[in-house]
């Protein structure tokens, strides 16, 4: 796709499709740029300053949500920990979040957005997401705190899973300093765009696995919830025409004269040293092992455990309500789409054994209430239209 082609698809304005491809373009330019500098230009690129009627709020989480979060992550991971990267529990800095609110909203708290960022878990920010976490605020008429969580590559999972808990357990415990009180986890909900869409799920996950209190429900916008990269959806090659998201999203490299090179490979030759002592029996296929780590984000041992790709949950039963969105020519279609027939019916949607536990041994196994929308055409995170907003809003009252 490039500016001077036609439309790929019949239905796309000039608007649209020009749009598209200055984002693909701006992707393929990228893609050779140290890590670093492409994490900066993001977010210098999308920050934006508040209009009038929107109010920020800046925020550092005290330690103790981050040593709480910890503590829940250490029982649930432990059968995992061969294959994960120990320097998660080690943070060098502390816990952002920001609230958005409108100036007419009271202060009753009476509707929470936590919002969970996209960028493919190594780029993002709540600054670089303004532009959807005001629109949330306006057309939900509800609180929005946005969450900074730490990025890959500087940060392997479980880092983000531990900052989205921690974001979690400051809402519903949050101190005297805080100047609100207690919010009722029924009354929060969680939102989330692509690898943001997918943290928020395995979040809802984790949450329902440590038995920790669940939120009112999850709006998820194109989630990436298969980091195996093996759905049908992500090699169509009429997907190659429309969509920005390239196949190499999972896949992409530290950059060349990347700062953090030598730190990082250090990194995971420690990790792949640790897995190759250990020879940890875990959710995988052999093949994962068959070649060299692709991803960023962890180990390509650890690529199936379901907090990574929560598709790969051995049930998806017992969620709160969940709103996902997907694009009908996106990348990401078939794993949302699964993952929702996963979670509305589970006992009929299981996957081969070798990307699950047993099944028949899961205590979730009554159904989630699912709301699936694929919009014909679109590609991956088209969520920009006034109709979408209004859609959400409606899920969330």
């Amino acid at each position: 796709m490039s500016l001077s082609e036609d439309p790929p698809v019949k239905s796309w304005d000039l608007e649209f499709h020009l749009a598209v491809a200055a984002v693909k373009v701006n992707n393929n330019n990228s893609s050779e740029l140290p890590i670093e500098q492409v994490q900066k230009r993001f977010n210098e690129k999308y920050k934006i300053e508040a209009p009038p009627n929107i109010i920020l709020e800046q925020v550092i989480l005290d330690e103790r949500y981050r040593q709480e979060s910890r503590k829940h992550l250490e029982k649930v991971l432990k059968q995992y920990e061969d294959v994960l990267d120990e320097k998660w529990k080690e943070p060098n800095d502390r816990l952002h979040g920001e609230w958005v609110y409108t100036k007419d909203e009271n202060n009753e708290m009476d509707k929470v957005i936590l919002h969970i960022h996209g960028g493919g878990y190594f780029v993002g920010s709540p600054e670089s997401f303004r532009g959807l976490t005001f629109k949330y605020a306006e057309y939900a008429k509800a609180r929005v705190f946005s969450i900074d969580y730490r990025l890959a590559p500087q940060n392997q999972f479980p880092a983000s899973l531990c900052d989205s808990v921690a974001a979690y357990l400051y809402l519903l415990n949050p101190g005297l300093e805080a100047g609100f009180k207690p919010i009722n986890p029924k009354k929060i909900v969680f939102m989330g765009e692509s690898a943001g869409g997918g943290l928020a799920l395995a979040t809802l996950l984790f949450l329902r696995d440590a038995e920790l209190p669940l939120p009112g429900g999850a709006v998820v916008l194109s989630p990436w919830v298969d980091l195996t990269q093996s759905m049908p959806s992500y090699l169509d090659a009429e997907i190659d025409k429309a969509d920005y998201i390239d196949k190499k999203l999972g896949i992409r490299g530290i950059g060349s004269s990347s700062s953090l090179e030598d730190e990082f490979n250090a990194n995971v030759k420690a990790l792949a040293d640790k897995i190759a002592q250990k020879k940890p029996k875990i959710v995988g296929h052999p093949s994962f092992t068959e070649v060299p780590r692709f991803n960023l984000y962890c180990a390509n041992e650890a690529i199936a455990i379901p907090y990574i790709s929560p598709m790969l949950a051995e049930s998806l039963g017992d969620l709160p309500p969940i709103l996902c969105q997907v694009g009908g020519l996106e990348r990401f279609r078939d794993e949302g789409i699964l993952f929702s027939y996963k979670a509305a019916y589970p006992h009929e949607y299981q996957l081969p054994s070798y990307a699950t536990k047993n099944f028949e041994k899961s205590p979730f196994k009554n159904p989630t209430k699912v709301i699936l929308e694929v919009y014909d055409d679109m590609p991956h995170a088209w969520h920009v239209s006034k109709n979408n907003f209004r859609e959400y809003c409606f899920f969330l009252s």
